[in-house]
């Protein structure tokens, strides 16, 4: 009889066992965001599988000298996500889905303590489950449009007990050190901030009585981008020769058009007809990511048509952005 109860206790310790081991780790990524959002907004990411994944089951009461430490410490010499022009995304580790526990990049961070490995039932259960981690970027970083990225050798230090007894003795150890590697990726895509007043003609009782509008657009673009910006058409262009022209609800019509700075060259949307960012009229050149560019425009009513019925008359014109 003891033989038999001897042979049933040693059963029940192997189903008791959890197996730990470390494997490949999933990347982490925040997808792509605009770089307004990337300075303005806090992103989030996580994975899965940070690169320590368990099977067994287990009795939680990790003691205090058990651990799961996790070391990640970055492969490269910048700290950050680092961009095709140096530029450097901040960003934070969390071991939760909080801002309660984060990981500090080069720091062993005990997933034992603070209930995470029981919360995430690792040693429970038969079925693998793996460790996650949790990021959160920092707002404020003004960088260009690209892939930003940041690796990470991740050093799995574990040692715990991975059954208990009678008494609360522990049956067994396992104990051992690995490392993996750890990516962490954002795409930051071109944006740009527009400020577009409204074009207003006043009121004359004649075609010769408006004046022209002086005026100007103003963009805040991704810091480093080149681009263009064109106007559209309007609503309702002549067919033949191109004239913008509003129009009234009784389906009358008032020729106008919108001119490059305070030139006659009509400012459109195709080819020649755009403006650059180098053509900015105020800080020319590529964008800075915060400071404004600004572009002045003319907008004159062609004086060689004739005035008709009194009326509010209106369109609506699309300004686009290049890159």
């Amino acid at each position: 009889m003891k033989r038999l109860l001897a042979a049933l206790t040693l059963l029940a310790c192997s189903q008791a066992q959890a197996l730990c081991s470390v494997v490949a780790t999933l990347p982490a990524a925040f997808g792509s965001v605009n770089s307004t959002q990337v300075r303005t907004v806090i992103q989030s990411a996580s994975t899965t599988n940070a690169g320590l994944q368990c099977t067994g089951s287990l009795l939680s009461l990790l003691a205090t000298n058990d651990h799961f430490y996790a070391t990640f410490t970055p492969t490269g010499s910048t700290t950050g996500l680092v961009g095709p022009k140096g530029d450097v995304i901040n960003y934070t580790l969390y071991a939760n889905n909080s801002t309660n526990f984060p990981i500090t990049r080069g720091q062993p961070y005990d997933f034992a303590r603070n209930g995470i490995i029981d919360a995430l039932g690792l040693l429970n259960g038969t079925s693998p489950k793996s460790v996650p981690i949790y990021l959160k970027t920092q707002i404020g970083s003004n960088v260009a449009a690209g892939l930003y990225q940041e690796t990470f050798s991740v050093l799995w230090d574990i040692n715990y007990c991975y059954g208990i007894g009678a008494l609360g003795i522990c049956l067994g150890r396992q104990i051992f050190q690995q490392s993996t590697t750890f990516t962490v990726s954002l795409t930051v895509t071109n944006d740009c901030q527009i400020t577009t007043p409204a074009i207003n003609f006043g009121s004359a009782p004649v075609i010769s009585g408006f004046s022209a509008v002086n005026q100007s657009v103003s963009l805040s673009c991704t810091k480093g981008s080149s681009y263009t910006v064109g106007l559209s058409d309007g609503l309702n262009p002549l067919s033949v020769g191109g004239r913008r022209r509003m129009k009234s609800s009784q389906g009358n019509f008032i020729s106008y058009d919108i001119f490059k700075s305070a030139s006659a060259v009509r400012w459109g949307v195709l080819t020649s007809a755009r403006r650059a960012s180098s053509d900015a009229d105020i800080n020319p050149g590529a964008g800075t990511g915060t400071g404004s560019q600004v572009f002045n425009y003319n907008a004159k009513v062609y004086a060689d048509q004739t005035t008709p019925p009194a009326g509010s008359y209106l369109d609506s014109v699309i300004l686009d952005v290049l890159f």
